[in-house]
């Protein structure tokens, strides 16, 4: 074969392998953090609401809880799973109520669910992407986690005065990273921010309490507990927290943000607002697949001719 030839085939391939199907972009964890309130990768026990939207990865388990009865909006997780309830297992709960939207239930409603405000629900739903949602939620915290601290000031010494002065990089985003022992109690007086800027507190720790009061709900802010497997929280905690790996016990009183775990107990509410920050991707741009075939062609070219020359 000439070196022409090959050139030419390869060119041939490269551009059909760039006409062929393109694939869908996926769940992503940053819309999906802004989307629901409530964000369980595997199971929930619980008996008290959630007052926004609920996501659960595995089965819903607990009695007497109602979701969404602030009437947020549906979620579109793509591929026409559409609901401001969404169980990927079967709902074993008693005497759970949707207060408005509608549930898609992967398994089957063993409690009976009681629809009000003229929700609606499916069963049986194939397609909802678990394991997407899982892998998502989680490789965004290790992202997270890898972000470098841009030089803020984290006051931990007064238990009874804990909190951040921010300092923003060119994205906007202040980063912190603190260990769990800093949050175990005292005061979290919150984080003095310019407005606009998003705050990423990673934590580190693996089996962590919150007993700190949080009171102060600042819907920009996210804790990221990245390396937790075990996370309970006490007191009232205003702040979105990310625990992607964690099975978390959620006591005193409650959350007002966006909730992330891996499995939950659910003793106290979870509350609107939901995190509305604002994180651009950190993840390099990959190749174009036309081009990357075409570079390899070339380079293959290359040891062709190269060892044509050797002959």
């Amino acid at each position: 074969m000439s070196v022409r030839n090959t050139v030419m085939g390869l060119v041939l391939f490269g551009v059909a392998a760039a006409a062929g199907p393109v694939q869908a972009a996926g769940v992503d964890a940053r819309d999906l953090l802004k989307s629901f309130n409530n964000i369980v990768l595997g199971d929930l026990t619980t008996n008290v609401e959630t007052e926004g939207t609920l996501y659960v990865g595995g089965d819903y388990n607990g009695n007497g809880s109602t979701v969404n009865p602030k009437g947020l909006p549906n979620v579109d997780l793509g591929g026409g799973i559409v609901g401001s309830l969404v169980v990927g297992g079967d709902i074993n709960a008693n005497a759970v109520n949707l207060n408005g939207g509608h549930a898609v239930i992967g398994g089957k409603d063993f409690g009976g669910l009681g629809l009000n405000n003229g929700s609606t629900k499916s069963e049986n739903v194939s397609g909802i992407p678990v394991a997407a949602v899982k892998n998502a939620f989680q490789s965004f915290s290790a992202e997270l986690a890898g972000m470098a601290s841009t030089g803020g000031t984290a006051n931990t010494s007064d238990q009874n005065n804990i909190n951040f002065q921010s300092v923003a990089n060119s994205a906007n985003v202040a980063v912190f990273n603190i260990n769990g022992s800093a949050l175990k109690t005292g005061t979290f007086n919150g984080v003095n921010a310019d407005p606009g800027v998003t705050t990423i507190i990673n934590v580190a720790g693996t089996d962590i309490t919150i007993g700190v009061n949080a009171n102060q709900t600042q819907s920009s802010v996210i804790f990221n507990f990245y390396e937790a497997t075990s996370l309970t929280i006490n007191t009232a905690f205003n702040y979105s927290v990310l625990a992607p790996f964690a099975d978390v016990e959620l006591r005193g009183g409650g959350l007002n943000g966006t909730l992330v775990s891996l499995n939950l107990q659910q003793d106290a509410e979870v509350r609107p607002p939901l995190y509305d920050g604002d994180i651009p991707p950190t993840t390099v741009v990959p190749v174009p697949a036309a081009a990357y075939l075409l570079l390899t062609g070339i380079a293959a070219i290359g040891g062709l001719a190269a060892r044509r020359r050797k002959a």
